[in-house]
């Protein structure tokens, strides 16, 4: 067999073409940025990992005022139990502890643990929230958000029961704490 032959050179030609290309194309990944690397969360909270904790899509819901009701998920991605300290900018610090692998989810329903008051940040803004665990500490940039985002509608913090609702807060649904006597126009007998 010569190549000589036309038909030889134009397969070998052929092959080699198509060599060629498939090297090309196998060789596209070693230049292309690969979106896997850079994973960015689709969430509007804040997360960070503290020593063995995780912190998950932090946010502060705000309700009426300067309060706020803090939504926070920690995972205790450790083999060892983990105390956690969680200090909002104007609330009051709570703590938990941890088992391993464990995963615990504050603020929903809101409660008196996560209330935070003398917010002083508006909806839209940042407010820092303070994680520390096994002796690592960090200072989240937590967003405000408001009841009008579709996930944070019923995360509001609830009135104190020490207060009454004003009339332009109340809905169908709600029944005042204390029923107020209303004059009505029903004869006396």
């Amino acid at each position: 067999m010569s190549f000589r032959s036309p038909l030889v050179r134009r397969t070998l030609a052929a092959s080699a073409v198509t060599v060629a290309a498939l090297a090309g194309l196998t060789a596209c990944d070693l230049l292309a940025p690969q979106d896997t690397l850079h994973i960015e969360e689709a969430s509007v909270g804040a997360s960070a990992t503290v020593g063995q904790v995780y912190v998950g899509n932090a946010v502060l819901v705000s309700g009426s005022g300067d309060t706020a009701n803090l939504v926070v998920t920690l995972v205790n991605q450790g083999n060892d139990t983990q105390q956690v300290t969680v200090q909002p900018s104007g609330g009051q610090q709570f703590e938990v502890s941890l088992q391993p692998r464990q995963t615990r989810q504050f603020g929903d329903p809101p409660s008196e643990k996560t209330l935070v008051t003398g917010l002083g940040t508006k909806p839209g803004g940042l407010s820092t929230v303070t994680v520390t665990s096994g002796g690592n500490s960090v200072g989240l940039q937590v967003p405000v958000v408001t009841g009008a985002l579709p996930p944070y509608g019923t995360l509001t913090p609830s009135p104190e029961s020490t207060s009454l609702p004003s009339s332009s807060s109340t809905t169908g649904d709600m029944v005042p704490a204390t029923p107020s006597p209303t004059p009505s126009p029903t004869p006396s007998r």
